[in-house]
């Protein structure tokens, strides 16, 4: 009979008004939370963890939850920023603590002077795990643990990302393109005749131009979307003190790997490791080869 404990769980939890859903699997004192990228849940990454856990001892308990607007959880109520998400993630991991899947210091942290941490009050007052947790991020999950490591670097002993977001580049010309015709397109799609050709022509813009994730959004995702595209962490990455692994597929063609070299010049305690034959969905597309590598890196 197999120990439940090697299982995945999916549960449900309230953050604020959003019900959230997550999987779990294990129930060790080292937490281990992934975060995935825009598009997709915590379906693409169940393989993953099974495989991670399989090869880790009984010291870790995995978490992957459906960030807002994806996958089982709710979208959120208002076009949410990237700090949004960072301080979702942070209520995620203080909620789930209390319910058992970390273990936390009793009376560690009382309020602290904003002025003595350089961060907001909403930072200051802070909650901590006896064991700090591991921290994966994909994608725009890795944009979401760039900014979270940041602001609470307290709260994580090793910080992992691949395909990680959050270099802004100037826009191709393929998306300049589709900028200037989604907004002329509005306009023209709007008269009598044709507007019923809108979504045609829509669905051939946004494949022409490879803009599927707008493409496929909903109206509120489509400003979330913006929101946190909008903003460059490259000046973030060089306050990173934690000790960073940044793995990366060498054909990734939506954060190529010309972003991880960025990130590994500028994150002081960071190691590169490139995977020849993968590209921007490493983690699942590969998940023993990526297993391997973040197991000799947690266990270090």
């Amino acid at each position: 009979m197999d120990n439940p404990q090697t299982k995945i769980s999916e549960k449900q939890i309230q953050i604020n008004g959003l019900n959230i859903n997550y999987k779990t699997i294990g129930d060790g004192k080292i937490p281990i939370v992934l975060l995935h990228g825009w598009g997709v849940s915590s379906d693409k990454y169940t393989e993953l963890i099974k495989i991670l856990y399989s090869i880790l001892n009984t010291q870790y308990s995995i978490f992957i939850l459906d960030l807002p607007g994806f996958g089982k959880s709710d979208e959120p109520k208002e076009n949410w920023n990237l700090d949004d998400y960072v301080e979702f993630v942070d209520e995620f991991i203080k909620k789930t603590s209390r319910k058992g899947g970390f273990e936390l210091v009793k009376n560690i942290l009382e309020k602290m002077q904003e002025g003595s941490t350089g961060l907001s009050p909403q930072w200051s007052q802070r909650s901590s795990c006896r064991q700090k947790l591991v921290l994966i991020g994909h994608s725009f999950g890795g944009r979401i643990a760039i900014k979270y490591a940041v602001k609470c670097p307290e709260k994580i002993d090793k910080l992992i990302l691949t395909g990680a977001a959050g270099i802004k580049r100037k826009l191709t010309v393929k998306q300049k393109i589709f900028f200037i015709l989604a907004k002329i397109g509005k306009k023209i799609f709007s008269l009598p005749l044709i507007n019923n050709l809108e979504k045609y022509a829509q669905k051939i813009l946004y494949k022409a131009t490879k803009e599927k994730d707008y493409y496929q959004a909903s109206p509120r995702m489509k400003e979330v979307m913006k929101n946190v595209l909008d903003e460059d962490l490259t000046d973030y990455l060089d306050k990173i003190k934690n000790h960073t692994l940044l793995v990366w597929g060498k054909e990734d063609k939506t954060t190529p790997l010309a972003d991880g070299k960025i990130m590994n010049e500028k994150i002081e305690n960071s190691k590169l490791i490139v995977v020849d034959d993968a590209n921007h969905s490493l983690p699942y597309q590969k998940a023993e080869k990526f297993v391997k590598i973040v197991e000799k890196f947690i266990k270090k």
